[in-house]
């Protein structure tokens, strides 16, 4: 994680190859509008019109800030990895995986170590596993969602051979 001494930890890099925000599928976005126009009938029903729009509009303000402020950010830039609010100096990336919805479900699963860093919504069904050699990081894993894996994994390789260069 952190050496003593090392210029670059808790700065990003200035070249961004990778930039992903994992928002929520329009499934989820459709269930924040019935269950905010739910209960904007069920307030604006006895208390009248102009409470039911107020309760929608303030209820659905609400459900879409929560649906973008829980949305992780994946970016890989020249300096680090970073997924959600953690960030992996890339000379601490190892091996990389992108994993299919079959082996996210595994990795996720009873056979998942519990130390590993999970940076996972259950929306989305693929992931990469990164492995992390750092003696001083208690995680030996990292486990991130993404819609697109299969982009993420052989940029994150080339970002992490350059600064190991």
């Amino acid at each position: 994680m952190t050496e003593p001494g090392n210029a670059d930890e808790g700065l990003d890099g200035s070249v961004v190859a990778f930039h992903e925000r994992v928002y929520a599928p329009w499934p989820a976005w459709l269930v924040s509008i019935v269950l905010t126009g739910s209960v904007a009938i069920a307030y604006g029903y006895p208390l009248g019109a102009r409470v039911g729009i107020v309760t929608f509009v303030v209820g659905q303000g609400l459900a879409t800030w929560w649906l973008i402020a829980t949305a992780p950010l994946v970016v890989v830039d020249d300096l680090v990895f970073r997924a959600g609010r953690a960030r992996l100096p890339l000379r601490y990336v190892s091996r990389i995986a992108p994993l299919d919805a079959s082996q996210t479900r595994e990795a996720r699963g009873p056979l998942a170590d519990p130390r590993a860093y999970l940076c996972t919504r259950g929306w989305t069904s693929r992931s990469v596993l990164v492995e992390v050699d750092d003696p001083d990081d208690p995680h030996p894993y990292w486990l991130i969602s993404t819609r697109r894996g299969l982009e993420l994994a052989p940029v994150l390789a080339a970002a992490r051979d350059s600064a190991k260069a």
